[in-house]
């Protein structure tokens, strides 16, 4: 869903790519790890509210805050890719 220089996350299952250089590093292997797993989830709750809900304005409500909360959970270990990148 987000290419960064340090890591590359889909959700379609394609994984997770790492710079070469970076790629040993075990933090930013765990935050790349998470990071797709965060991706996986988002889809599977997306999915799961697109077929249980109508369509009326509470559904688009629901996916509203659906994608807020990822974001926000995902911008802080970006952030934390971002300082380890710059370390290294």
């Amino acid at each position: 869903m987000t290419d960064q220089k340090t890591c590359r996350t889909t959700t379609n299952g394609n994984g997770v790519g790492l710079d070469a250089a970076l790629e040993d590093h075990p933090l930013i292997r765990s935050l790349c790890f998470l990071l797709k797993e965060l991706d996986e989830q988002h889809e599977r709750e997306r999915q799961n509210l697109n077929i249980t809900l109508p369509d009326t304005s509470v559904k688009d409500r629901a996916l509203a805050m659906l994608e807020s909360q990822y974001f926000h959970r995902r911008e802080t270990y970006l952030r934390e890719l971002t300082a380890l990148r710059e370390r290294s």
